[in-house]
């Protein structure tokens, strides 16, 4: 019903109103198709949300980072066409291990790192946009700079007060990234955790997997890792990339050890099945990811002995399967049965050069495995 003024009863014109009537648009009058501005064609489009999520240690920091700086550089990113745009890369999570894989890149990949450099900024600073004031004082800070991609590393440590698991909570920080993408006129990538049921998906509210366009989740095999398009709104969903992570010797700390980090290293996806017989599911994913948590909380470095790796901390057996009965007290499982599973996957691991022991101590083979480590 339209409005009217009580004076001398003429209706109101309500500027919302008159965009809507302008917008509705016959069937006839489509026009032309104009196809969609990419940033990596096939996989992601400019004027989009994604998502990038997975378990711990999968790689999605460094894959998020690989793309940006591909995306940053112009050049093609796993054999797909790029567009070259301007990036900011909020890592929330802290900047030390940021900096570190930017150092990696720029060692190891000196020339994609030279193009990329100018049309790339990060920002190691912890935001909280579920609430609207560092949204906004985030847009205020980037004013007229360029911004063709925002990345936020991660969603979980953007969320401010907020519940990832309230509708309201979700639809709050949703609405907030979409008026920060509305603004800038740019793609915006979340990264985040993968649930406890890892098989539904990204954790949080279905509200999320709803709002975004596009959805990425990386998984690993082996020693490769893959990243696959489970949604695409508008595109051709199912792609699959796959890479592993080289680790890149940047200096040496004060005792002589090294300090190091990854960069992605692109590969066949063709080798993710020729690799299926390795992969971490079930309880060695359990087992490999509390040999993880028991090397970064008690491991230590053992000098001067030839039976144990140079420069890298392993841990007793007993505190491995200690973090191991942790992630099983859930399951209601005996005593006796929880042993025999761990020793089932401590053997599995080993069979499959994941992890060597010695005197009851144990590590990680591949550096590729403890990246945070």
């Amino acid at each position: 019903m339209a409005a009217f003024d009580i004076e001398n009863g003429t209706p109101v014109i309500n500027a919302r109103v008159e965009q809507i009537r302008a917008a509705l648009t016959p069937a006839g009058q489509f026009g032309q198709i104009t196809e969609q501005v990419y940033l990596i064609k096939k996989w992601l489009d400019r004027d989009a949300t994604s998502l990038v999520f997975g378990a711990s240690n999968t790689g999605k920091s460094f894959f998020a980072l690989d793309l940006a700086v591909h995306i940053a550089a112009g050049e093609h990113w796993q054999g797909c066409r790029v567009t070259q745009g301007h990036i900011i890369y909020v890592a929330a999570e802290g900047g030390r291990g940021f900096s570190k894989r930017i150092h990696a890149i720029s060692q190891a990949l000196p020339e994609l790192f030279a193009q990329a450099q100018e049309q790339f900024c990060h920002l190691p600073l912890q935001l909280d946009l579920h609430g609207a004031q560092d949204a906004d004082g985030l847009l205020t800070a980037i004013g007229d700079r360029p911004v063709d991609m925002l990345i936020i590393d991660t969603l979980a440590m953007s969320f401010g007060a907020g519940n990832e698991n309230d509708g309201k909570d979700v639809t709050q920080f949703l609405t907030n990234i979409a008026h920060i993408r509305a603004k800038l006129g740019c793609h915006v990538m979340l990264v985040h955790h993968s649930g406890k049921d890892q098989a539904r998906g990204a954790r949080g509210h279905s509200s999320l997997r709803a709002a975004i366009d596009t959805e990425i989740e990386l998984t690993v095999d082996g020693l490769m890792r893959a990243a696959k398009a489970t949604k695409q709104r508008d595109l051709e969903g199912g792609k699959v990339a796959a890479f592993t992570l080289e680790t890149v010797q940047l200096a040496e700390d004060l005792d002589g050890d090294p300090i190091t980090s990854c960069i992605v290293k692109p590969q066949d996806a063709a080798e993710l099945k020729r690799s299926k017989s390795r992969m971490l599911t079930g309880i060695n994913q359990v087992a490999h990811q509390a040999l993880h948590d028991a090397l970064k909380d008690k491991g230590a470095k053992m000098s001067n002995s030839e039976h144990y790796p140079l420069g890298r901390k392993v841990v007793n057996s007993d505190v491995w399967y200690e973090q191991f009965k942790l992630r099983r007290a859930g399951d209601d499982l005996k005593e006796d049965s929880v042993r025999k599973a761990f020793k089932r996957a401590r053997n599995w691991l080993q069979d499959q050069d994941y992890t060597r022991e010695y005197d009851d101590k144990a590590w990680f083979i591949d550096e590729t495995d403890r990246p945070d480590i």
